[in-house]
């Protein structure tokens, strides 16, 4: 019999590529996370910070690309300036000939799950690509479960790709996917079109993939999660603001 694991729950957000679609979703998710007390981290060590940053500046305007990515690059080389560990981070990422691909996320998401893992139980909720990256690397890290909101099985602009889903059938870690029926990158349809590891469980939704739904549909949907996330922790010093810049281990 495995002995109980003795470390604090934590779960770690990997989001889609093009946060301005999500804005509103990833508060809803935030706010429900506190409510239970649970540790917080994201992708990149600085990101709770980013995150709020951004959520602020939504409210006001949707900002274009290129203003996205200045105010990244400012927060990320304001915070190197006083931790060397993040400086080397950045510094290998930017060298990094495969930042931009599916690949290279793979790499850093491994790293940082690797990372936080050495403290905490490891439970990772996702978002359309985040949740592809996260399956391909579950295997291999310290994962104890993943929760994908809008699996990308394939982009309705780029046709069939099976890299995309060809690994699932052998994914041994728990994953749940919570899947809008009428989804654009996998709807309903995606039960019979696909093959999937007995671990893995999909719920579907009356919605689509940015998961525009009313507030007693996220209230099926928070249930649903409950089922799979620890029970609601008691609050500890460590704000997730913190723990998302602080656990940040060069490697």
């Amino acid at each position: 019999m495995q002995s109980k694991s003795t470390k604090p729950p934590l779960i770690l957000l990997l989001g889609r590529d093009d946060w301005q679609k999500d804005i509103n979703l990833n508060y809803m998710l935030v706010h429900y996370i506190q409510k239970k007390g649970i540790a917080i981290a994201w992708e990149d060590p600085i990101g709770g910070p980013i995150w709020r940053l951004r959520h602020m500046l939504s409210r006001l305007c949707r900002l274009p690309e290129f203003g996205d990515k200045l105010i990244v690059r400012g927060l990320q080389i304001l915070y190197a300036s006083f931790n060397w560990r993040y400086a080397q981070h950045l510094f290998r990422q930017f060298n990094d000939e495969q930042r931009h691909t599916v690949y290279g996320r793979s790499q850093r998401v491994a790293k940082r799950i690797g990372e936080l893992s050495k403290k905490y139980e490891v439970y990772v909720i996702s978002r359309s690509s985040g949740g592809r990256v996260a399956s391909l690397v579950a295997d291999n890290v310290a994962v104890k479960q993943i929760i994908c909101l809008g699996y990308p099985f394939q982009n309705p602009e780029n046709g069939v790709e099976p890299e995309r889903y060809e690994h699932l059938p052998a994914l041994r870690t728990p994953f749940l996917i919570i899947q809008g029926r009428n989804d654009e990158y996998g709807g309903s349809e995606i039960l019979e079109k696909y093959h999937f590891h007995p671990n893995t469980s999909i719920f579907l939704m009356d919605t689509d993939h940015g998961f525009n739904m009313e507030k007693h549909q996220w209230q099926v949907l928070f249930h649903k999660m409950e089922e799979i996330l620890p029970k609601n922790q008691v609050k500890t010093k460590e704000s997730f603001d913190l723990i998302s810049t602080t656990s940040f281990v060069s490697s």
